[in-house]
């Protein structure tokens, strides 16, 4: 029953014409009950409603399809409100004449006439045109808001197709240094290398994803790295507050830590070192990722620099706006990344 009930709400939703003709037929029960002669609804009140409605449908339909949006929507305001005058007066003439002479020549016995005055009509009619521009202007929000919606999501799987690619290319670079030497550790490597693609090419297309599991893929990749790092005793991670439970948009943190080694012990610093930290407390989530600055002759530039990093400035804005902090520091010595999120339940 409720899922016939949604069905039909949504095909309501979907059809503006059946929004018309609802809209219509609900304003004729309405004034079919104010405007009776008597207790009980007799013929005669079904004709007089339905003439009786001429010339608000003519008022509405002229603000909706030419006033709306020749002067409201272009903000005229003076001349809109000028012409919707206009317009009043125009159907309160329209009504006077259809109900002092037409009528009768219509329906000949019934003796109808023009009861209200102008400022009894002019009072339905902008009852009406106030009611229909607002709900007008109701549709146009919710469609923009549909239309933001769809937009946000095309520019964030755009944005992850491009840190997808970036991340891949630099574990491969990975791979074929030690493939070169022969390394005994290069089966491992692979099989964490084939579960992060996996994460990243199937696992990722979604809007929100494990925190427990981002965290995991960060930490394989560190582990990937350190097997070919000689400092690995100066790549520290350290996790504090309940992970479990928590969602978080996918692929936040692994252009940051990918730029740490990058920039530091790739880099060729002395003494390099990688301190990163993730914090969880009061549903904020307080990343921080810290190294020392290599030399950039010594940095290998693969066509993608700081394509990660914008990235995540760009799905931040996008997923939470006015919900994150990013603070990015550095010096010729030393490179700083803070983050703060409002993780959403």
């Amino acid at each position: 029953m409720i899922r016939k009930i949604l069905y039909i709400l949504d095909r309501i939703a979907r059809n503006r014409v059946l929004q018309h003709i609802l809209f219509w037929a609900l304003s004729f029960l309405v004034l079919l009950n104010i405007l009776k002669v008597s207790a009980d609804i007799q013929p005669i009140d079904y004709i007089y409603t339905l003439f009786f409605h001429t010339p608000i449908v003519l008022a509405v339909y002229i603000n909706l399809l030419f006033l709306f949006p020749l002067f409201l929507e272009k903000r005229r305001f003076v001349i809109y409100g000028a012409t919707l005058a206009a317009t009043i007066s125009v159907s309160w003439f329209f009504y006077d004449f259809l109900f002092g002479r037409w009528i009768d020549i219509i329906f000949p016995g019934y003796y109808f006439i023009a009861y209200y005055n102008f400022w009894d009509i002019a009072l339905y009619l902008s009852v009406y045109i106030a009611a229909t521009s607002l709900i007008k202007l109701a549709r146009g929000w919710f469609r923009l808001q549909e239309i933001q919606k769809e937009k946000t999501l095309t520019e964030l799987k755009a944005l992850k197709s491009q840190v997808n690619p970036h991340f891949l290319f630099n574990s491969l670079n990975s791979i074929f240094s030690l493939a070169r030497k022969s390394s005994p550790v290069l089966p491992d490597i692979i099989l964490k290398l084939s579960g992060m693609m996996r994460y990243v090419i199937y696992e990722t297309d979604v809007e929100m994803i494990s925190l427990q599991k981002e965290i995991e893929i960060i930490k394989d990749y560190i582990d990937l790295q350190k097997l070919r790092s000689s400092n690995s005793e100066n790549i520290t991670l350290e996790i504090l507050g309940e992970v479990g439970g928590h969602k978080i948009a996918p692929l936040l943190f692994l252009p940051f830590v990918e730029n740490s080694f990058k920039h530091g012990i790739k880099g060729g610093a002395k003494n390099s070192f990688i301190k990163i930290r993730i914090e969880i407390t009061g549903g904020v989530l307080n990343f921080e990722i810290e190294n020392n600055q290599g030399n950039p002759a010594e940095i290998h530039d693969d066509g993608f620099k700081g394509i990660g990093i914008e990235n995540v400035r760009k799905r931040l804005n996008l997923i939470y706006p006015g919900a994150h902090v990013l603070k990015i520091s550095g010096t010729d010595e030393r490179f700083k990344v803070l983050m703060q999120v409002q993780l959403i339940e």
